[in-house]
């Protein structure tokens, strides 16, 4: 995997490669494991964050994981702040276990989760540790063949993909009985061709920010307006303290298309709304579950990118409205939706 820029997508599925440094391996003992493995589970809980498929070596680690509002970048550094700090303190040193940067391709599960599942079991095999994936004791292919329980990795799934409850275990063990070929290895580590870091459809490309050409990329102030027009809402109103349900439904669809189609963080939008980034990702969340139809790409799609009063405002406009949207309201941040 090459550098490349961080793609993030609330919900998106990753395949994240953290290498270590050259100096100390990732791990030298056996409780060295065990402490990656409560790390881990400590930061999928809190992050809310699924895995879907790991395996470590002494060199990397290896995920399929989806993360759920909270950034792939904040969840790797929390995996790996905790279990550097907790090694450190092990053997009363400092250094560097982890390089700076991860490497990371977001995929479309529905396309390729199974591929890079087989991928990432087979590394063991692919790097020459091993001659097979069972004879490697830390990957979940162990989790997937019912060898081992692991309550914290997300198997489900995969295993549906597979097919028929029934026949689940005996199609793993065909996808297992012969290692990924060079081009699917050569896909989940880079992506594709044309658009490196990016494994899928038209639809994740552009939720990525690969759009094509001939489109216009919309402004924040056109996704307000539209989101408005569409739950007929007003701007003053989801602009004000109002905690109505509907308003914070249009909040949250606002705030979801800005921060995927890559025009303001969430932070930025949230001292827009006048709100609390954390409780606004929560409401992103909830809303998400309840009406999923409103939190696609193409739920705006029959929107005109107008904007209000007939023009496009800039996005660095709009931050800078934000700017003086947060101190005029600088007193209300408290928890409101």
């Amino acid at each position: 995997m090459s550098y490349r820029r961080r793609i993030h997508i609330p919900g998106g599925t990753y395949h994240v490669v953290q290498r270590g440094t050259k100096q100390r391996p990732i791990f030298s003992h056996a409780e060295d494991y065990e402490l990656f493995e409560s790390v881990l589970q400590a930061a999928l809980r809190s992050t809310g964050a699924r895995l879907h498929a790991y395996c470590w070596t002494t060199e990397a680690i290896y995920l399929a994981v989806q993360i759920d509002e909270i950034s792939l970048g904040h969840f790797m550094q929390w995996v790996k702040s905790r279990y550097a700090r907790g090694i450190q303190r092990k053997l009363g040193e400092r250094g560097h276990l982890f390089q700076v940067r991860y490497d990371s391709v977001i995929i479309d599960p529905k396309m390729y989760l199974t591929s890079l599942i087989h991928y990432i079991h087979y590394v063991p095999v692919l790097k020459g540790l091993t001659d097979r994936p069972e004879d490697f004791a830390y990957s979940s292919h162990h989790a997937y063949t019912n060898a081992r329980e692991v309550p914290w990795l997300h198997c489900g799934t995969a295993r549906r993909m597979l097919g028929k409850r029934d026949d689940q275990a005996q199609a793993y063990q065909v996808l297992m009985a012969e290692a990924p070929t060079p081009e699917t290895a050569k896909l989940v580590e880079r992506g594709m061709p044309k658009a490196p870091g990016i494994l899928g459809g038209p639809e994740l490309a552009e939720a990525a920010g690969h759009r094509p050409k001939r489109s216009t990329r919309m402004t924040p102030d056109q996704i307000i307006h539209d989101v408005c027009r569409m739950l007929d809402v007003t701007r003053e109103d989801v602009l004000s303290k109002s905690r109505l349900r509907r308003l914070a439904l249009a909040r949250a669809v606002i705030a979801w298309h800005t921060t995927v189609r890559g025009i303001a963080t969430l932070a930025e939008i949230s001292r827009y709304l006048g709100r609390v980034s954390s409780t606004l990702s929560k409401t992103i969340t909830s809303y998400r579950k309840r009406q999923p139809d409103l939190f696609k790409l193409d739920a705006l799609s029959h929107m005109m990118p107008i904007g209000l009063g007939g023009h496009a405002v800039s996005s660095e406009d709009f931050l800078d409205m934000g700017q003086s949207a947060a101190h005029a309201s600088g007193a209300e941040h408290d928890a409101m939706y």
